[in-house]
């Protein structure tokens, strides 16, 4: 049953097209680009913005002049359409026969009676085949409506709930119902998803997700939904923090609030980094997705939600933190998996502080400038090596033997950078022949400690690493003080039959030297190879990508395994291509939306010109 023209609100009603698409009504009234000047159109603002032709302004047909009817609220300058009011669709109502296009009861007819549909298709010699259904009452038993304790009416272009009988009806037919998913709907009011949990009275999961109903109103006091667990807000327009506070209150036993693609912004209030109010209530919250939210500050926005009790999952990705600070030990005390991906941490030292939460297990952590600057391998080693409590990174288990890996390459990193202070500060002194506590002696003299804290612990846990490292660098790379036995295979397609080279190497060669020597070996051009080892007992080859640096810049250890793969020149041709072609296009539609743009400027400039200049003739 659809929703009557008559009740259509500028700004509020959701509307959506044959295909699909949905968007909100922003103008009611006529066109000054239409043939009928007397016709009513209803002016749309997609929620797809390249469904539209223009930003809501037009070229009017008598004047010539532009003429503005109504602003799309994004930047976008092509997400607005006109689209007669006798066309729109502005959705149906929830009631019983509405779950029943989804759902259907014990006695409903068969679809397809004796496992066979009434419709048919043409093979290729031009007969008809009759279609089989197997497997019906299978299915229905699933669907059976006095049963299903969870329901999804997901995008079925419902804008409202049922009133009176029907409503009653909904209530007596789904008094057993626990979840219900209408997310994607046309719903634009809080009061639609109130309804929604008057209704169906004993819901603990309810998806609200992409219904655009913007921020809850002053007062709700005399709301309280006490048996709702779940309930997921993403893309709902919201535009305050005051919304996500108020549901404390409406909802005081949520365990997962979800809220991603709001604007939080104003979440850190008048408070300064020193004074920061921190949340009350959300007793019983486990998961909060904050995900796309605007947040800037980890002090000021973060912090606000570091006393929550119960919270295990935190989820902030693409938001623009360029830090992370953890005040005390106390903050997020119950902290188990964290999702910081897609942000603008672009330091180590931002990471270190998150080596307070001790129960934090599992972390989110790519796509942002640190990551993207250091590439997959280094930067999962660099954060698997300074978070000893995090047990998977990125959906991927971490194994004993790869953090031994990257512990021993952040120990050896650190001795690198070590070594070139020391030199350059003229001091000579060889802290090898003073063991670990001449190392961390040293190590502290440079001040280096903000910058790599688990240095002194790693250092010692890693000791054989550490004095091979020193014992290299003090001696000058002499072979006699630190060599190890290392296997070299080629992977190479000219080269892959040639027997592996057994080779005793000085820990103090580079990468570089050994390419040249693999070169002569294999007959393989220095910039064409690609170099990963493995330590004995390791699963999984770690690139050597760096030609300044030495084998135990790496951590080799006897018994390692080094592969010489070839660089795939038509691949890498291919991959240069496609992002040149992706950089012209991305050119080419910005000099597209700015001809657009200067358009419209222009225009509007005209029209300002003529109207003054009528003006003027008036007077």
């Amino acid at each position: 049953m659809a929703s009557p023209k008559s009740e259509i609100i500028v700004n509020k009603t959701r509307i959506q097209d044959a295909d699909g698409f949905v968007g909100t009504v922003r103008y009611i009234g006529p066109v000054a680009s239409a043939k009928k000047q007397t016709e009513i159109y209803a002016g749309i603002e997609w929620d797809d913005h390249t469904r539209g032709k223009h930003d809501g302004s037009v070229i009017s047909k008598s004047t010539n002049e532009l003429v503005r009817h109504f602003s799309l609220k994004s930047k976008s300058t092509t997400g607005g359409s006109f689209l007669k009011v006798s066309k729109l669709d502005t959705g149906i109502v929830l009631n019983l026969d509405t779950v029943r296009l989804r759902y259907v009861d014990s006695d409903a007819p068969l679809v397809a009676p004796n496992n066979i549909l009434p419709y048919s298709a043409r093979t290729s010699s031009g007969r008809s085949k009759p279609i089989e259904f197997l497997g019906e009452m299978k299915v229905r038993k699933r669907q059976q409506l006095d049963e299903l304790v969870d329901i999804s009416l997901r995008s079925m272009g419902i804008s409202s709930v049922a009133t009176g009988e029907e409503k009653e009806e909904l209530k007596h037919t789904f008094q057993h119902l626990k979840e219900i998913d209408l997310a994607g709907n046309l719903f634009s009011d809080w009061n639609d998803l109130f309804h929604v949990l008057e209704t169906f009275g004993n819901l603990e999961w309810l998806s609200f997700a992409s219904n655009k109903i913007h921020d809850l109103p002053m007062s709700v006091d005399e709301l309280c939904f006490d048996k709702l667990r779940v309930l997921n807000l993403n893309k709902c327009a919201i535009e305050s923090f005051d919304t996500v506070e108020k549901l404390d209150k409406i909802c005081p036993n949520l365990q997962e609030l979800c809220v991603a693609f709001s604007d939080l912004s104003d979440m850190a209030k008048d408070d300064t980094e020193n004074d920061v109010e921190l949340l009350s209530g959300f007793q019983h919250l486990t998961l909060l997705d904050c995900s796309s939210c605007n947040l800037t500050s980890w002090s000021r926005h973060v912090h606000r939600l570091s006393s929550l009790p119960n919270l295990k999952t935190l989820i902030l990705d693409d938001n623009a933190l360029e830090q992370i600070d953890i005040v005390s030990d106390q903050d997020f005390p119950s902290l188990v998996n964290l999702q910081i991906a897609g942000t603008n941490i672009d330091k180590w030292q931002q990471m270190e502080s998150l080596f307070a939460l001790r129960k934090l297990e599992i972390l989110r952590f790519r796509k942002c400038p640190l990551t993207d600057e250091l590439g997959a391998g280094e930067s999962r080693a660099g954060t698997i090596a300074r978070l000893p409590n995090v047990n998977v990174l990125n959906a991927s288990q971490i194994s004993e033997k790869e953090r031994m890996e990257a512990e021993r390459r952040y120990v050896s990193s650190v001795s690198r950078e070590m070594v070139q202070l020391t030199s350059k500060s003229g001091n000579s002194e060889k802290s090898s022949d003073e063991g670990i506590e001449g190392i961390i002696q040293s190590f502290k003299s440079l001040d280096l400690n903000d910058k790599y804290s688990r240095f002194e612990s790693l250092v010692t846990k890693h000791k054989e690493t550490m004095l091979m490292m020193a014992a290299v660098n003090n001696s000058g790379g002499a072979i006699s003080s630190s060599s190890i036995n290392v296997t070299i295979k080629s992977m190479a397609a000219e080269s892959c039959t040639s027997e592996p080279l057994q080779k005793r190497l000085p820990s103090s060669l580079t990468v570089g030297r050994l390419k040249t020597m693999l070169s002569r070996a294999f007959g393989l051009d220095v910039d064409l190879q690609i170099l990963q080892y493995r330590n004995e007992g390791s699963d999984f080859p770690a690139p050597m990508d760096d030609d300044e640096n030495a084998l135990a810049y790496y951590g080799l250890s006897d018994g390692a395994e080094i592969l010489m793969n070839e660089v795939d020149v038509k691949a890498q041709k291919a991959e240069d291509e496609k992002k040149k072609a992706i950089r012209l296009q991305s050119i080419e539609e910005q000099e597209k939306r700015s001809n657009i743009i200067n358009s419209v400027r222009q225009n509007e400039v005209k029209a300002h010109v003529a109207a003054a200049e009528n003006a003027s003739k008036r007077l």
